[in-house]
């Protein structure tokens, strides 16, 4: 830190990163972070992945919102998104410009950068403030405030298991209900006569039980879904089963495009829960289509770095997965949408829908240590790309010792 500033007075302001009042904002809290720190200049870009739609820089008296990002910011996102947590660049009459990254979770990664003047060299204490002045930032309201809601997965796991326990009671109690109106209805029909106006009531009540029935089926899903089934999986052959089971329920001319590689290493999850999780992905997409558009489904094998694993909304974790993308081809996932898809549980812009379908894809992965990353394509394509990872089979936890195996059985 410069004698203007200082670590110690560096440190001090960290907790106001983590501050929550009508103040936060990124312009109203860097300027003052920058005269703490003793720099020439801050800033913050997000998402590195295309032009940031995000840019703020600071000096110590004032704040520029919709800057200009630095000409050099596609070349330090390479090397942020491969390479090491910082990267210094060069810039003439300075000490040069310290890069790292800030990832938030669930959504792609950012920079931010720290400018001071010479003869001030730049020291390995130095990167470790701004890498720890990073993960308070991502975490914080003042930059929800400038990108969205940012999300914390274990507390959004809490919201659904809660929601979960009283969805399957829910269930339970509505199956009953169900299965006497269907089964009456099913002894009624019979008795009226053909093209009567009381066979079209019956079978109206029959196709409204159909519904509660296949509503009924979501809650039980959402009951179950973070039930650990983590016996190895094929990829390939999931994809291909709900391709075919959906095919028969869409008659009106989608299709969907399977190029997923048969060679594919086995993930760890089941075919059951990866099927739940795929063919809820897949039919969103038809729906998101227009009539006799294509849905494109993808997959290959990554080897995840830390900040790219945080870019995925779950419990991902760095190394070896397997990423499956879903593409439709429709108007494209508005931002106003996007912020609430997760923040919100059960949001949903469909007629007759309860938005529990990624709530059950969501609580599926955060089980298994998956994760998903839902983004608009990049132009001039259209549509939605949704992308799911899944840890491969080979790279699964070693199974807990006996005692402690029990002792989570008793606790669950």
């Amino acid at each position: 830190m410069t004698p203007a500033g200082g670590l110690a007075t560096g440190l001090a302001f960290l907790p106001r990163w983590l501050a929550d009042d009508d103040a936060c904002t990124l312009e109203a809290a860097m300027p003052s972070w920058v005269d703490a720190t003793g720099w020439l200049e801050a800033g913050i870009a997000w998402p590195l992945e295309s032009n940031p739609k995000t840019c703020v820089t600071a000096t110590a008296e004032r704040a520029m919102t919709n800057a200009t990002p630095p000409v050099e910011l596609p070349e330090v996102a390479k090397s942020l998104a491969n390479g090491p947590p910082t990267v210094l660049w060069q810039v003439p009459g300075t000490s040069g410009r310290l890069y790292t990254r800030i990832a938030p979770s669930g959504r792609a990664f950012g920079a931010i950068w720290a400018e001071r003047s010479l003869p001030e060299p730049w020291t390995d204490t130095d990167r470790n403030y701004l890498i720890l002045a990073a993960r308070m930032i991502e975490k914080s309201t003042h930059l929800s405030r400038a990108i969205g809601p940012i999300l914390e997965p274990s507390r959004l796991e809490q919201r659904l298991k809660d929601a979960a326990v009283i969805a399957g009671r829910m269930a339970h109690d509505f199956d009953n209900i169900l299965t006497g109106i269907m089964g009456f209805t099913d002894l009624s029909m019979p008795l009226a006569p053909a093209g009567s106006q009381l066979a079209r009531f019956l079978g109206e009540i029959n196709s409204v039980g159909a519904r509660g029935i296949a509503f009924t089926q979501q809650l039980h899903q959402l009951s179950r879904s973070a039930q650990v089934k983590p016996m190895p999986g094929s990829v390939a052959a999931t994809v291909a089963k709900e391709c075919g089971r959906l095919k028969t329920l869409y008659p009106n001319g989608a299709t969907v495009e399977n190029r997923v590689p048969a060679n594919l290493a086995a993930v760890a999850m089941d075919a059951g829960p990866m099927g739940t999780v795929l063919g809820h992905l897949i039919e969103n997409a038809i729906h998101a289509s227009p009539a006799g558009s294509t849905v494109t489904v993808t997959a290959r094998a990554v080897e995840l770095t830390p900040a790219e694993a945080r870019g995925y909304l779950g419990r991902v974790e760095p190394g070896p997965n397997i990423e499956v993308t879903v593409a439709d081809t429709g108007s494209g996932i508005k931002p106003d949408v996007k912020a609430r898809l997760f923040a919100e549980p059960f949001y949903t812009t469909k007629v007759r829908h309860r938005g529990l379908g990624l709530a059950i894809v969501y609580r599926t992965l955060f089980a298994h240590r998956g994760g998903i990353r839902i983004d608009a394509a990049v132009p001039p394509e259209p549509g939605t790309l949704v992308r799911v990872v899944f840890p491969l089979a080979s790279a699964r936890p070693a199974v807990a010792p006996t005692a402690s195996l029990s002792a989570t059985t008793t606790g669950g």
